[in-house]
């Protein structure tokens, strides 16, 4: 039987690079288990056979993509 312990033991286990993996893996589980499923967003043209992506995709994908944008090094 799979304990929390055991689950955190292999958590810090783990190398710092494989967090960013690690949080996309938890949130995929998230939203396979939730009752009510999200409101999707079905996309068109070159990507209309790319499964479809939720708000909150939306959102993160906007977040890494301006998140930084207007800001200079001096």
């Amino acid at each position: 039987m799979v304990t929390k312990q055991l689950i955190i033991d292999e958590l810090e286990a783990l190398p710092p690079e494989s967090f960013p993996e690690l949080q996309a893996f938890i949130e995929f589980l998230r939203f396979k288990s939730e009752k009510e499923p999200k409101k999707l967003i079905q996309l068109g043209g070159l990507w209309k056979d790319l499964p479809p992506v939720t708000e909150e995709d939306m959102a993160e994908a906007r977040r890494e993509t301006w998140g930084q944008f207007g800001e200079r090094e001096l």
